[in-house]
């Protein structure tokens, strides 16, 4: 493993330990404990079916992104890679973004980079699709601009803080622009003055980028624009069923009245907290769902930090069951069929 790797590695765990210690600090871990004791285990049927079956639909989406319909990979097979690439992204944050592809490139013999245009392209949507979600969460659920400056630390209803945050967005944006604007131009100022060596390298990773567009550009033909819109809201539905799930091993429905709106305000800041590069979202997630159902409904920091202790363990726990057993099944049938086809093949030449 080389250095870079390991010092990612390594700064990624750090960064899971300081939002741990952020999440039990000033809480009794004994009232965590105790708050667990309390819970019934029955909501984990519904809340692992739901994570299941809205990363099964994840894949189905990703399959219609793959326009060459001889390298499309099986449904089992793009099903394995969504849950691969969650397992590789425990111990390794991002990196199961690029595991995935890779795994499923290799399966149906497709070029990596253009199947990782395709998960750059479902990134995308996610987002979109993410900050639509918050936006109607902010404007519609959460109504109090203070409660929102509690949560994120900072005053958004500060016209100095709001130029600061549109100032920086901005600056980030040109400077994301100018980086490809610079890159662009000196791709193709070598590939016009160099020749040999440096020429091939060039050529090389030009193929690899245009390749990478194209994969990105398979939105363009998308047959069934309503069945992909629909496949993105329903991962969402599923995501917000899961956080309304866990809230019955509490009895957080009746205590503190807690239903689908909240599950959806607590979506989206789980979201949020995943987002941010620690392993498999531990520390970040705690962190964030704590607070928020202490900041917006009055739930005990104990009780809301073993609400997402449990509910974070268990689902990594489903990925640590489900991704080796979907990866031995699908090895299983590609074996098959390879057996298959060899055997027709004997057939025919006899």
């Amino acid at each position: 493993m080389d250095r870079k790797k390991v010092l990612k590695i390594t700064g990624s765990v750090l960064l899971g330990i300081l939002f741990l210690w952020l999440a039990f600090r000033g809480i009794e871990f004994s009232e965590v404990m105790e708050s667990a004791r309390g819970m019934t285990w029955w909501w984990l049927t519904p809340f692992t079916a739901a994570t299941l079956f809205a990363h099964y639909i994840r894949a189905l989406r990703w399959e219609m992104l793959f326009t060459n319909k001889e390298k499309t990979p099986s449904k089992i097979t793009l099903y394995t890679g969504v849950m691969f690439g969650y397992l590789v992204n425990i111990p390794l944050p991002r990196v199961g973004e690029v595991a995935r592809p890779v795994y499923v490139a290799r399966q149906v013999g497709e070029s990596n980079s253009k199947i990782i245009g395709t998960i750059v392209l479902e990134r995308v949507v996610d987002l979109i699709g993410m900050l639509l979600l918050m936006a109607f969460v902010v404007v519609f659920l959460i109504a109090d601009p203070q409660v929102l400056s509690r949560l994120f630390g900072i005053d958004i209803t500060n016209t100095d803080t709001q130029i600061d945050l549109l100032l920086t967005l901005g600056i980030f944006g040109i400077i994301g622009l100018s980086g490809i604007g610079l890159l662009y131009w000196l791709f193709k100022l070598a590939a016009e003055k160099t020749e040999g060596k440096i020429f091939e390298i060039v050529t090389k990773i030009q193929k690899i980028i245009r390749t990478f567009v194209d994969g990105v550009l398979a939105i363009r033909e998308l047959k069934n624009w309503p069945l992909f819109i629909f496949h993105s809201g329903l991962i969402w539905v599923l995501y917000i069923f899961m956080t309304y799930a866990g809230f019955w091993m509490f009895d957080m429905q009746t205590e503190f009245n807690l239903g689908i709106t909240e599950a959806i305000v607590l979506t989206v800041v789980s979201a949020v907290g995943i987002s941010i590069p620690t392993p498999g979202g531990i520390g970040s997630y705690h962190l964030f769902i704590t607070k928020a159902l202490f900041i917006f409904y009055g739930v005990p920091e104990a009780t809301g930090l073993a609400y997402a202790t449990i509910s974070h363990a268990a689902t990594l726990l489903i990925i640590f069951i489900s991704s080796p057993a979907l990866l031995a099944i699908d090895k299983f049938l590609g074996m098959k069929n390879e057996g298959d086809i060899e055997q027709r093949t004997s057939d025919v030449q006899r």
